[in-house]
């Protein structure tokens, strides 16, 4: 499900593509990223927590050239499996941060 949504959330990100070099992302990109990923996800912070750490971690012209490759591709790329990382370690940390929530009682 993570990766599915990783995958997704990724193709999603790129409003369009050919764009000139770009020293930081444009708003669109995190505006299509959150859309698609909060689409996706039932935690929390989730998708704000990725798009930050992508942001961060990844320059927006690899990210957008990675858009721009067909489908497998794209998955077998080494960019896509950062970001299937940057979503897991924030799933984890989330999930740490959630309170667990009350067993029932018989």
């Amino acid at each position: 499900m993570k990766r599915a949504l990783v995958a997704f959330a990724a193709c999603a990100a790129l409003a369009a593509c050919g764009r000139a070099e770009q020293k930081s992302y444009p708003a669109d990109y995190q505006f299509n990223f959150m859309r698609a990923c909060e689409a996706q996800s039932d935690l929390p912070g989730l998708c704000a927590c990725t798009w930050e750490r992508i942001e961060a971690q990844i320059d927006p012209n690899d990210f957008a050239a990675l858009e721009r490759l067909p489908g497998p591709e794209r998955q077998a790329h080494p960019l896509t499996q950062q970001i299937e990382q940057i979503t897991l370690a924030c799933h984890a940390s989330l999930s740490q941060a959630q309170p667990a929530e009350p067993t029932p009682e018989p």
